[in-house]
C-alpha cells in the first residue's frame, strides 16, 4: 500500500539531537526506495510524546500512520503515557502498528 501513496513521510521524534537519528532516516529512505517507495524524512524536535506526532501527521494531512508498537513497564505508562498509547486512543487517523 506504501508504493501507492501519494506521498510517504519518514518522521522520528529527535530528543537527543544525536546524528545517528539523521542516519537512521535516512536508510529507512533508502530501504523504502529500493522497494520502489519514494519518501522523505522528517525530523519532529522535541519530546517522544504521541500527541506530537499525531499533530504533525494532521499538519501534513496524513491519512495513515504506520509504526511500531511496544510499551514500558504499567507504572511508567499510567504515569508518563506513551506514543503508542496516544496512537491506540486516537480515533482521527487510521492506524497501522506492528508489535
Amino acid at each position: 500500500f506504501l508504493v501507492t501513496a501519494n506521498e510517504v513521510v519518514v518522521a522520528t521524534i529527535d530528543t537527543d539531537r544525536d546524528e545517528s537519528i539523521r542516519d537512521s532516516l535516512a536508510d529507512v529512505a533508502v530501504f523504502l526506495e529500493h522497494h520502489g517507495i519514494k519518501s522523505r524524512t522528517e525530523l519532529i524536535a522535541g519530546e517522544a510524546d504521541g500527541n506530537r506526532l499525531l499533530t504533525f501527521a494532521r499538519s501534513i494531512h496524513a491519512d495513515l500512520i504506520v509504526s511500531g508498537a511496544y510499551g514500558h513497564s504499567r507504572l511508567r505508562e499510567w504515569a508518563f503515557g506513551g506514543v503508542t498509547r496516544s496512537l491506540i486512543e486516537e480515533s482521527g487517523i487510521n492506524r497501522f502498528m506492528s508489535y
